[in-house]
């Protein structure tokens, strides 16, 4: 049992948000952190296509397009064991419920925006939502949008709560080319990349030779 005592504890992921006004925020931590998480990395797009030219091959029109994709899993079977009141009842419904509502704007502005309409009210703009921070690690904090929820559950209680369920979770990353400067989430951008700069300079390798190096050396093309 000593040595149990000694094992480092582990950090759990979580998907945290920030309400655009007003201090108020949720997390949903998870429960288990998943085994893999995929990240796909793309350049960003010139702003217009029209305009670039043989001059523009080596310019970087802003930081890549970032996707990450990771399957949650939820399961009450401890709770269950431990007779807690909440899983008995309605199992692992209250975490899937939490993690659906990222993606709807909340009630009581659809309600307060229908008696607008009727009221006569020519247009009203989409709710803004609250900015959504995936936290995965020390410095692994970057401000998310959520692209996509698949659930699949897979058990059931009596009362047909579920009780297990596996939660494939599709987020993009928004970069300070997605959001305004005045948004928190533009400088938790930056400072995410700061601090891969930062990494990236540990990494030892290979130095790479600048272009003036390469063209006296008598490389083709010089």
């Amino acid at each position: 049992m000593g040595g149990l005592s000694a094992s480092p504890r582990t950090l759990r992921g979580a998907l945290v948000t920030v309400a655009a006004r007003g201090p108020s925020s949720s997390a949903v931590v998870f429960q288990y952190n998943p085994d893999s998480v995929s990240r796909t990395l793309k350049p960003r797009a010139a702003p217009s296509e029209q305009h670039v030219g043989p001059a523009d091959a080596h310019r970087l029109w802003g930081a890549p397009v970032e996707t990450i994709t990771m399957s949650v899993e939820l399961d009450a079977t401890d709770h269950l064991e431990s007779a807690d009141p909440t899983a008995t009842s309605v199992g692992i419904a209250p975490q899937l419920a939490a993690l659906e509502l990222l993606l709807y704007p909340s009630s009581a502005l659809v309600i307060t925006n229908t008696a607008l309409l009727q009221m006569g009210t020519i247009e009203i703009l989409p709710p803004e939502g609250p900015l959504t921070v995936l936290v995965w690690g020390p410095g692994g904090a970057v401000p998310v949008r959520v692209d996509g929820i698949t659930i699949s559950e897979q058990a059931f209680s009596p009362s047909l709560a579920p009780i297990r369920a596996s939660v494939d979770l599709s987020l993009q990353v928004l970069s300070y080319n997605d959001l305004p400067v005045s948004d928190p989430g533009h400088a938790l951008f930056l400072a995410h990349q700061v601090l891969k700069e930062s990494l990236a300079s540990r990494a030892g390798g290979v130095r790479v030779p600048t272009a003036s190096a390469v063209t006296a050396s008598g490389l083709p093309g010089a």
